[in-house]
């Protein structure tokens, strides 16, 4: 058991660069983001590549995140305790409103640089949350049964 146990730990290891990877991409996606405001007034070539280029990417970002946490709940099935789980949960619910937010706010006037700070918000959010609750399952997938 220990050794699938750490296996878990590596798998949500591997899945938080990539999500830290996707985000990075995202935020290099737009090269005018310090003269321009608005995705509007950008350069019309640069602007539908930029824009489906952060679609994808959002896209992407937001199946990943979602999956990971879906992941980490089945992880918490056993051996974790019912607080943690609670808790944890529910930080996974506030990051899905906030995935959410970002996708909504895309669709509704496709403006990636407004989608950019959304994603930078949940970077923190993100961050945050590996530190306070990741770190805390990570022990209790390692502990000794």
């Amino acid at each position: 058991m220990p050794a699938m146990r750490q296996q878990d730990v590596e798998r949500i290891h591997r899945d938080h660069e990539i999500i830290l990877g996707l985000i990075t991409r995202i935020k290099a996606e737009c090269t005018q983001n310090d003269s321009v405001q608005n995705c509007n007034t950008c350069q019309p070539n640069l602007r539908m590549v930029c824009r489906g280029n952060i679609e994808q990417l959002i896209k992407s970002f937001v199946e990943v995140t979602l999956k990971h946490n879906l992941i980490e709940s089945m992880y918490m099935e056993e051996g974790v305790p019912q607080a943690h789980r609670a808790a944890h949960n529910r930080a996974h619910m506030e990051i899905a409103e906030q995935l959410k937010a970002i996708r909504v706010v895309f669709s509704a006037d496709g403006n990636g640089i407004q989608a950019i700070e959304g994603v930078e918000q949940a970077l923190t959010t993100l961050t945050s949350h590996f530190k306070d609750f990741d770190q805390e399952l990570e022990n209790y997938l390692l502990a000794p049964v």
